[in-house]
């Protein structure tokens, strides 16, 4: 369990990827054992402890160098929020499913594309009268946004939603399991939306 003092962390959070590796290897039991029984039987066979720990792990990648150590056993407070976030977000999408859902797959409107609903999906506006160009200007945002996610993060919008294709090609392309697809979905819309920020105030209005 790390320290305030913890210089292994502190290397971490400076930007070392072997001591973040070596950080989240000493944490990670502690972290599953928070995980233990917490996914419904419902979804065992598609869900797994390791399928959250993987995208547990990539989010800490990420936001690392923004923890600030508080007190002993604040970095596995803050792994176990983070956890349990993602394994949230596949329980909520693979019960939408189960109740006809069909996973929130986006269906855009006739003679839209997938850019333009995802964009506002992801709360952009649609209120612009020329269609065409919030088409190109939804496409260069989100196009922008989608290089600054991670890469399995961004083959998982690229294919599922702007695509269109089934779960399961998308999860043999990851290699991943279905659960774990749109757990990096829910991560992937929750990111793309944070970056696109306050973008479509952007987009063409009329005069």
């Amino acid at each position: 369990m790390a320290s305030v003092k913890d210089d292994l962390l502190m290397q971490a959070i400076d930007g070392d990827a072997e001591a973040l590796a070596a950080v989240l290897r000493r944490e990670a039991p502690a972290v599953r054992q928070q995980l233990a029984g917490q996914i419904p039987a419902r979804w065992q066979s598609v869900l797994s402890v390791d399928d959250v720990m993987q995208e547990t792990y990539v989010d800490a990648f990420l936001d690392i160098a923004r923890f600030e150590p508080q007190q002993e056993s604040s970095l596995t407070a803050w792994l176990v929020c983070i956890a349990k976030r993602n394994l949230l977000d596949a329980i909520r999408m693979l019960d939408t499913e189960k109740r006809g859902g069909n996973w929130h797959r986006l269906d855009p409107p006739a003679g839209d594309d997938s850019f333009l609903a995802l964009f506002e999906h992801l709360g952009g506006s649609g209120s612009t009268p020329s269609r065409t160009a919030a088409r190109a200007e939804a496409r260069s945002m989100l196009g922008h946004a989608l290089a600054q996610l991670p890469p399995a993060y961004r083959q998982v919008v690229e294919t599922y939603d702007l695509e269109g294709r089934p779960v399961e090609e998308v999860a043999q392309k990851l290699k991943r399991t279905p659960g774990a697809v749109y757990m990096l979905r829910a991560r992937a819309h929750r990111r793309l939306a944070e970056l696109l920020g306050t973008a479509s105030q952007f987009l063409t209005k009329s005069t």
